[in-house]
Parts: C-alpha cells; structure tokens; sequence
C-alpha cells in the first residue's frame, strides 16, 4: 500500500453541449443558432429566464431579419454561459 494520496484534479476540458445524443455527430446538421425556448431546453430553464439572462446581459441575443423582431442565442454563447458559470467547490480538507 503507498503512503502517497492523490488528491482529485480539476477537469478544465471544454464541455459541449450534445443536443442530439444517440445521432452520429457526421449526420447532424450544424447548428449555429437556437430559438429562445431551444436555449431553455439546452439549459434546462424556462424560456423566461432564458430571456431574463438576456435582459441582463448574461447572455447574449442575436437578432435576425430586417426589423430584428426574432431573437437567437449563438451555440458559442451558449456553451461560454455555461463555462462562466462553473463553479470550483474547494474540499474542506484541501483548505
């Protein structure tokens, strides 16, 4: 038995969001842009928090057409959402 203990890394790997599980990724079409109520279900959250972050300025919106009146979040927007909101937990015994 060693005497040596290996304390758990933290993953810093780009996570992405697999929206299609179970399709090879060779025959999906590539999405760059999601509808409002789509970013809820990627999230998780409603379409009104969706566009809670949006009003705040957590997340980004993409207006589309020549009024702008439809509104997309970017995948990348997305999945930098995601990151900026990842949160280290610090063991107690690591203190």
């Amino acid at each position: 038995m060693s005497s040596v203990v290996k304390f758990p890394q933290p993953r810093r790997a780009e996570r992405v969001i697999d929206v299609q599980p179970g399709v090879p990724v060779s025959e999906r079409p590539v999405r760059l842009l999601y509808s409002v109520i789509e970013a809820g279900q990627l999230l998780s959250v409603s379409k009104q928090t969706i566009y809670e972050l949006i009003d705040l300025g957590d997340l980004p919106k993409v207006m589309i057409g020549r009024t702008g009146k439809t509104i997309r979040v970017a995948a990348s927007d997305l999945q930098a959402y995601i990151d900026n909101q990842r949160v280290e937990v610090q063991h107690s015994w690591a203190l």
